[in-house]
């Protein structure tokens, strides 16, 4: 029985697929632009593990969304209880994010939604190979929402000019491929992304995707993902947030408290709001969600409010001094640096 692996290529790319594609039990579903992998249904892995044209080869493990049990309540409001608690609103008459391009690795985005309609500049879908990128989960959409909503008298988000692109990487279920994480990843340095939100994760580390995580944070893009939902089971972070150069958000609640679905360990960065979050929601209503999914796109329109006010910012210093943008809560391996606090941006 074929399994989907990803395989480490150590040669020129067009070779590799050479030898994938002559030998029996191979089918070669996909060749990396940017990384040295490839995506291949396999019968028998054990060709691959002292050929010397591969350096290794792992599975093409499934990714999920760090969305936590939804919420019965609904909270009408113009401003969020979450985006004030970020202070985004003090920040908005010097910077609203406008010019930065975020990407939303998820589910897709409803980009005809009213709070997000002439918000949404593009986007991809990597799982047809198609443009249309529309939700059908409904967890992209919400995500974008408190990135960048922006319908008066109903809902606001963090950075509310910013241009959002959607990378459908997950499924209707929220489910993914680590393959299809990394096209995506693909797909925003192609396509000039600044900030990249990945409200994704997984507990198994996988070689590839920290290989290119890493080498789109060399490019200047700023990784921002969620920690995960395992609190309560003393879960440590998920990748791939766990890596270093990946911004890691844990959630609190309206009383600064970590959410007990949080995940903790020495890898959280920094803690956003996560519990009872009002957004929007595919077919163009709202809905109330938590989970650390909700956290990361607070800290992703931070990132957003910064870079408008900073335009020669590198990429690598607007994360450094996002971290900063924080006051402490608690012990580092719950609260990180602590929650996010983008007063100073409105000095």
């Amino acid at each position: 029985m074929a399994k989907r692996y990803l395989i480490h290529v150590k040669t020129d790319m067009n070779q590799a697929r050479e030898v994938c594609v002559k030998h029996s039990g191979v089918q070669v579903l996909h060749c990396h632009k940017h990384f040295p992998f490839i995506v291949a249904n396999i019968e028998n892995v054990k060709f691959f593990y002292n050929h010397p044209a591969f350096s290794h080869v792992e599975e093409d493990i499934r990714i999920r969304i760090h969305r936590a049990s939804p919420s019965a309540h609904n909270q009408p409001s113009n401003v969020p209880w979450n985006i004030q608690a970020v202070h985004a609103p003090a920040v908005w008459p010097k910077s609203t994010g406008k010019g930065i391009r975020v990407g939303v690795l998820d589910t897709g985005i409803a980009y005809s939604h009213p709070a997000l309609r002439g918000h949404v500049a593009g986007g991809y879908n990597i799982i047809s190979g198609t443009q249309n990128f529309m939700d059908d989960n409904g967890h992209g959409t919400h995500v974008s929402g408190i990135i960048a909503a922006r319908k008066p008298g109903r809902l606001y988000g963090v950075s509310p000019d910013v241009a959002l692109y959607g990378i459908k990487v997950m499924d209707r279920d929220g489910n993914g491929r680590i393959s299809d994480i990394i096209k995506g990843i693909e797909w925003a340095i192609d396509n000039n992304i600044q900030i990249l939100n990945m409200s994704i994760g997984s507990n198994t580390h996988n070689a590839a995707l920290e290989y290119a995580t890493r080498r789109a944070h060399q490019k200047g893009i700023i990784l921002v993902a969620s920690a995960g939902n395992d609190g309560e089971r003393g879960g440590a972070t998920d990748y791939p947030a766990r890596f270093p150069w990946v911004i890691s958000v844990g959630a609190v609640d309206r009383d600064m408290k970590r959410a007990s679905f949080s995940s903790t360990g020495d890898g959280i960065d920094i803690m956003a709001p996560g519990v009872g979050i009002r957004s929007a929601w595919k077919g163009g209503g709202y809905k109330v969600e938590s989970g650390t999914s909700m956290a990361a796109p607070h800290v992703s329109g931070g990132a957003a409010l910064i870079l408008s006010r900073n335009i020669s910012m590198s990429g690598g210093k607007a994360q450094k001094y996002l971290i900063q943008l924080s006051n402490r809560l608690g012990p580092r391996r719950e609260y990180g640096h602590g929650i996010l606090d983008l007063f100073p941006l409105s000095k």
